[in-house]
């Protein structure tokens, strides 16, 4: 019997391939709307909250921070994750007076972005809104060393320089020496900076170092003359009364209506009038100093507190006062009258607290004298 092949299967195979096909068409048809469909729903909501953030950054540009609020949140809840909408949102937070709402709301970003720059410098400002000094410290720090996408020195400077200015309200000078150290040696083209970090110097106790820089200022800048009144007031801090009153009168004469340089002079000249410390001053000289320094002294006591001891020395003062004291004497006259307004003055710390303030002058010479 011969064999003859069925034709059934062979019938059957084309169309089942056919519809086959037909459905993963379809499907894959059906796969790419929906696709493009996504893509254009993500596309407008991204557009959407792309609106609504522009919106939000007019609004706080114009100083409407609740407003602006209203608009940052609407955008994050179309874009929730956008570093750019939270940090938009923290600002206006920040604005608004809400620190708290701040703090939470940089706390989850610098979860996931702890070296987030920006962000770091808005959690210090939310914390020291809040007085936790020391935690801002810590974030300023953050900022000061974390990543910037753009002008990332400009902005690290920036940033060390508002912990400067907080530094100074708080009157933290060691803290604030600290933070200037590494100012002094960056490669600042703009005098005027200089001249900023220089008189910080000052506002920290380190006269030195203000000095260095106010003359490292001067080498170029020839005629400037409030370099000249900056290092006018870092020479007189250090006590170089005398370097201090000739720069001053370069100042004066580079800047005759500052009337601050004029009052600096002033007191500068009353000073090396009074310092009976120089060199080479004559006997005479220094006897005449000293007996004005004992005057003033005795003068600054008359409204203190009366007291056995300070009596004592005011007898002794007036017994002193009233001698004529020939010139072959002048220079053993001068130290004991130097010595007597010193105790004096020791005296005048504990009885005379409600008293008026003393003479500038006088003062600065008394600490050098003390020395």
């Amino acid at each position: 019997m011969s064999y003859t092949p069925s034709n059934s299967r062979v019938a059957v195979r084309p169309p089942f391939l056919a519809t086959f096909a037909l459905v993963f068409g379809a499907i894959a048809a059906l796969f790419a709307i929906d696709m493009f469909l996504a893509k254009v729903e993500r596309s407008e909501t991204a557009a959407q909250a792309a609106r609504l953030y522009g919106q939000g950054r007019q609004l706080a540009a114009a100083g409407r921070y609740n407003d602006a609020i209203v608009s940052f949140r609407a955008a994050l809840a179309v874009s929730r994750d956008n570093a750019a909408y939270q940090l938009a949102l923290a600002n206006a937070l920040l604005g608004a007076g809400k620190p708290d709402d701040t703090e939470t709301l940089l706390r989850e970003l610098l979860q996931r972005d702890a070296t987030n720059g920006e962000a770091s410098l808005l959690m210090a400002r939310a914390l020291a809104r809040q007085r936790q000094i020391a935690e801002a410290e810590s974030y300023y720090h953050m900022a000061i060393y974390g990543r910037w996408p753009r002008d990332a020195e400009a902005n690290r400077i920036a940033a060390r320089f508002e912990l400067i200015d907080l530094l100074v309200k708080l009157d933290a000078k060691q803290e604030l020496l600290a933070e200037l150290l590494p100012l002094q040696d960056e490669p600042l083209t703009d005098p005027a900076t200089r001249a900023r970090i220089a008189r910080l110097f000052l506002v920290a106790g380190s006269p030195d170092r203000a000095a260095g820089l106010f003359r490292r200022i001067l080498r170029h800048e020839h005629q400037d003359a409030g370099a000249y009144a900056g290092l006018g007031e870092a020479e007189f801090a250090r006590g170089n009364y005398r370097t201090a009153e000739s720069v001053l009168v370069v100042a004066l004469r580079l800047n005759p209506g500052d009337a601050e340089i004029r009052e600096d002079l002033d007191l500068c000249d009353e000073v090396v009038g009074l310092d009976p410390t120089p060199r080479g001053l004559s006997p005479a000289a220094r006897f005449t100093r000293a007996r004005k320094i004992l005057q003033l002294t005795f003068d600054s006591v008359k409204q203190c507190a009366a007291s056995p001891a300070l009596g004592t020395l005011t007898a002794q003062a007036t017994e002193a006062l009233g001698r004529r004291i020939s010139a072959p004497r002048q220079a053993d006259a001068a130290e004991a009258d130097l010595n007597l307004a010193e105790k004096l003055w020791q005296a005048r710390k504990t009885s005379c607290a409600s008293a008026q303030p003393p003479n500038q002058a006088l003062s600065l010479v008394m600490e050098k004298v003390s020395q």
